[in-house]
């Protein structure tokens, strides 16, 4: 089992430049960190994006690292996951659309002794991808005007390890331990001129989540969960260049640094589960107040997200069940442009099949819009697909001892 852990690691590693690339073609995302992952994934992909307060025999959940204590001890799950996302946009009469989809999730989860639970993973964190092509008329002259273009690719990904402890029967207290980086390029180019700016940001960052589960009765019980994540201001190398396709002469220098970090966040939740029925609701706030925009029209707020969850099960629970899963949500953007910001709402919908030796195979759908958009403003529409595979390998009882 050592050996598969390890391997796990090496390829996390190799696959964190993967994770860190366009993930999105939206417009919005040449501002702050890009477009921001909402952790989604996995066997909850379905379910709105709550997450706080689930626990499961067979399921890694990352939303908080307290519910590893939940797995069945004498098995190694493995969780992979990948999404895809048709969107559409559309401002002041133009419309345009695109299609991406990468690696969404990596993770394993396994019991390390009595009480003790751990877990790698590897996920997204932000995503930068955009290419806008603007008109713009040049001052003194009858009508002329020239191309600008403005792209934008890369992002941030992280990867890491989770732990978590059973305190006492029912309270389970975990952390993540992650490192966060990736590499966001932008240029601008007008004739033959194109001016670049890229940055490197890393740091390393700690989380913390809790759990306590009260039994009603058999098969019933309440679940109540908290997380938490400080403010951390991310490290930057920043690199400027202005080069020119007329001439062969380019000036490269350090760019200009504006303060960036991952943000504070707390949020909490609770479930009620029965053998059949699962119903959840997560209430997460986010601090962006730190973050410094390098634009004066471009401001940062804080973020409100209201998710809510469910599932029903057919079938033998006990015996290859199946499970749907229905969930929505609202929330504000972190970006504010012109001191406007907008919301966003969605609906989701999904299905998980469980199959031989607790593995599971999960299919999710998630529709996102906005409202509150103003005349001329950028909107955009965004349809994700999601497909997971979450299976095990049972261990050695020896090992368990």
């Amino acid at each position: 089992m050592k050996r598969k852990v390890l391997s796990i690691f090496i390829l996390s590693a190799n696959l964190l430049n993967l994770t860190a690339q366009n993930m999105t073609n939206s417009p919005a995302s040449m501002f702050g960190l890009g477009e921001l992952s909402t952790g989604e994934g996995g066997i909850y992909s379905g379910m709105g994006g709550v997450g706080i307060a689930l626990r499961g025999e067979n399921a890694y959940n990352s939303a908080n690292p307290a519910s590893l204590t939940g797995l069945m001890p004498q098995y190694f799950f493995f969780d992979l996951g990948v999404s895809g996302a048709y969107e559409k946009y559309s401002q002041s009469g133009a419309n345009n659309h695109s299609f991406n989809g990468n690696l969404n999730n990596l993770g394993a989860g396994f019991r390390i002794a009595p009480r003790w639970y751990g877990a790698i993973f590897m996920a997204p964190v932000s995503s930068v991808g955009y290419a806008i092509s603007l008109e713009q008329d040049v001052a003194g002259t009858n009508g002329e005007t020239v191309t600008s273009l403005f792209q934008g690719e890369g992002g941030l990904s992280k990867v890491g390890i989770s732990v978590a402890h059973q305190l006492w029967k029912g309270l389970s207290l975990g952390a993540n331990f992650s490192y966060v980086g990736g590499t966001i390029t932008q240029s601008e180019s007008q004739g033959s001129a194109t001016e670049t700016n890229s940055s490197y940001k890393h740091t390393v960052y700690v989380d913390f989540g809790l759990q306590y589960t009260y039994e009603i009765e058999r098969d019933r019980s309440l679940v109540a969960g908290a997380v938490y994540g400080y403010s951390q201001d991310l490290l930057q190398d920043n690199d400027h260049s202005v080069s020119s396709s007329s001439s062969s002469g380019s000036i490269t220098e350090k760019g200009k640094k504006y303060r960036t970090c991952l943000p504070q966040f707390f949020g909490v939740g609770v479930s009620y589960n029965t053998l059949r029925w699962m119903a959840s609701a997560d209430y997460k706030f986010v601090d962006w107040s730190r973050l410094e925009s390098s634009r004066s029209s471009v401001s940062f707020h804080n973020q409100h997200r209201l998710m809510l969850g469910g599932s029903y099960t057919l079938g033998n629970p006990y015996r290859k069940p199946v499970r749907l899963l229905l969930g929505a949500g609202i929330g504000n953007s972190y970006l504010s442009i012109q001191n406007k910001t907008t919301t966003n709402y969605y609906l989701s919908t999904g299905i998980n099949f469980e199959y031989r030796s607790r593995s599971t195979l999960s299919l999710g759908v998630k529709y996102t819009d906005q409202s509150k958009v103003s005349s001329g403003r950028f909107q955009g529409q965004k349809l994700a697909f999601f497909l997971n595979i979450t299976f095990s390998e049972k261990t050695y009882r020896a090992k368990l001892k």
